[in-house]
């Protein structure tokens, strides 16, 4: 990875974005991206209710942010030695997000679960999830809060990685992401599977034998696929392999815990369809039991060497 981009718009909780794209970008040797966008309607509301139409005061506003940018950029060059650029857009977020981030060829997209509009995210849709539905690059999603130790921000590498395949061609380079992003954790390939037309087989009576036996053809069929993946790997590394029968939205999140994950990787389309399982409108809830940063790949993404 060369660039990265990372969303910030000043609220408490852009902290632990900004902190993750900061290490990742120094571990890369990447540099790094710092963009927060000025609302649109946010400003219109402004000049409405407070500015009054005073051109002076809007000027003043973005230079207030420009000025904030640049300080966050400079104190970040310096803690991580990695070049910062800020850079200010006025816009819808996620779409200024995508936006920059095809212009200047970004490699990865960070962003907060949580902004300064939690209420209004509920109901509108998060600025993270429509950057990740739009984006044509993977785009981490940090969940996770940083510490504080001597009065500095601590953010660790990843340690535990889970990578959510759902078997389709995807899978690769759902894999290949994970080791890239984070080539010294511990990888766990987990993909939870279900009986083709299993409810069918009850209905038509068929026994229990019949099931058990179909559940361990798929079972096999589905540990034999992860091996190979495995062996794909780029490295001789040492992989976790998780084959769990069940319901997706059920069974993952207690896989994650299981393995104490702190990232999850999972590609953004496919058979299971797990980005909507994380970050789609009717699964909200389960977004907020997931503890784990979440990193989305797009589908048909070459990544580089």
């Amino acid at each position: 990875m060369q660039t990265l981009l990372v969303a910030i718009d000043f609220s408490s909780t852009a902290n632990s974005a900004v902190s993750r794209a900061a290490r990742l970008a120094a571990e890369h040797h990447a540099g790094l991206i710092l963009l927060h966008n000025l609302s649109g309607t946010d400003l219109e509301s402004l000049r409405v209710r407070l500015l009054l139409g005073d051109s002076e005061s809007e000027i003043r506003l973005q230079q207030h942010y420009t000025e904030a940018l640049q300080r966050l950029a400079e104190a970040l060059s310096r803690r991580w030695n990695i070049e910062v650029t800020p850079q200010l857009t006025t816009g819808q977020a996620h779409r200024e997000i995508n936006r920059v981030a095809r212009e200047r060829g970004v490699d990865l997209v960070v962003v907060g679960t949580v902004g300064e509009h939690a209420v209004r995210n509920f109901f509108l849709g998060s600025t993270a999830e429509r950057v990740v539905r739009e984006s044509s690059v993977p785009v981490l999603v940090v969940r996770q809060d940083v510490g504080q130790k001597g009065g500095q921000i601590e953010e660790n590498s990843y340690a535990r990685v889970f990578a959510a395949l759902d078997l389709s061609v995807q899978s690769s380079a759902v894999i290949k992401l994970a080791h890239q992003i984070a080539p010294a954790a511990w990888l766990t390939l987990g993909h939870v599977f279900e009986v083709p037309f299993e409810g069918y087989l009850q209905i038509a009576n068929a026994s229990e034998d019949k099931i058990a036996y179909y559940r361990q053809r798929e079972r096999a069929r589905t540990q034999t696929a992860l091996q190979a993946l495995a062996a794909a790997l780029p490295t001789t590394r040492s992989v976790d392999l998780r084959v769990e029968q069940g319901m997706p939205f059920a069974v993952l999140p207690r896989l994650l815990q299981e393995t104490a994950a702190d990232l999850v990787v999972a590609g953004k389309h496919g058979a299971s369809e797990i980005v909507d399982l994380f970050l789609g409108s009717m699964t909200k809830h389960l977004l907020r039991e997931v503890t784990c940063d979440v990193l989305v790949v797009p589908p048909a993404r070459e990544l580089k060497a």
